[in-house]
């Protein structure tokens, strides 16, 4: 497959490997440019005042962070990022990259594309957060992390392998281990998924006739 302009782009600049949990920018630090997800996942998030994580969104191949950066919208990390799993990103330079953008139709759509993406993504999780159950918030929140992980599987997959812990669901909504965990019991006891140890077996289509069952 043809390389595309883009990808030939970025090829120019060194792969930097983050493994799971280690940290790729803190809050407050002042990037030292644009960093494009080469593979691998990346989970922003912040600390709230108890001290607890809570999830903001898990950004994915050829999505740049911190978002809003290339553009002078922000002068420095709004958030914590993190190595979700093994992850390799490229550090470009704004002034580089936006010239690239600027003389480029392809690579400019693409990224239009990849950040239309990232909105539709985004209204999902708000989505989740909105429900007024629990139940619902950690079903959809399921859908959320499964979609970013597994890529577009809603429309051919009826089941999908998640590794993923109760803490880090229960972080992603604000909610406790133990009510995460009682709450999972129940989709299970309802077949939606099924637990062993961290990972999970979601039965995808029927998740989403529960979801919209209303």
């Amino acid at each position: 497959m043809a390389m595309n302009t883009f990808d030939k782009f970025l090829e120019k600049y060194p792969l930097v490997a983050f493994e799971k949990g280690q940290i790729i920018l803190l809050k407050d630090e002042i990037p030292k440019g644009v960093y494009i997800i080469a593979s691998g996942l990346v989970k922003t998030y912040t600390i709230n005042q108890s001290g607890e994580e809570r999830l903001i969104s898990i950004d994915s191949k050829g999505e740049d962070i911190p978002i809003g950066f290339t553009a002078g919208l922000i002068t420095k990390s709004q958030y914590f990022y993190e190595a979700y799993r093994h992850c390799t990103l490229r550090v470009i330079p704004c002034e580089a990259y936006l010239e690239h953008l600027s003389g480029n139709n392809e690579s400019l759509l693409r990224r239009h594309v990849r950040i239309t993406k990232l909105l539709l993504s985004s209204l999902s999780r708000i989505e989740a957060l909105e429900q007024s159950t629990a139940s619902d918030k950690v079903a959809y929140t399921l859908l959320y992390i499964a979609d970013k992980i597994g890529g577009r599987f809603l429309s051919h997959k009826t089941r999908l392998n998640l590794t993923i812990t109760q803490q880090e669901i229960a972080n992603a909504l604000g909610l406790s281990r133990e009510t995460a965990g009682i709450v999972l019991k129940k989709l299970e006891l309802k077949k939606l998924l099924v637990h062993s140890r961290n990972s999970y077996v979601l039965y995808t289509e029927k998740l989403l006739a529960y979801l919209n069952r209303r």
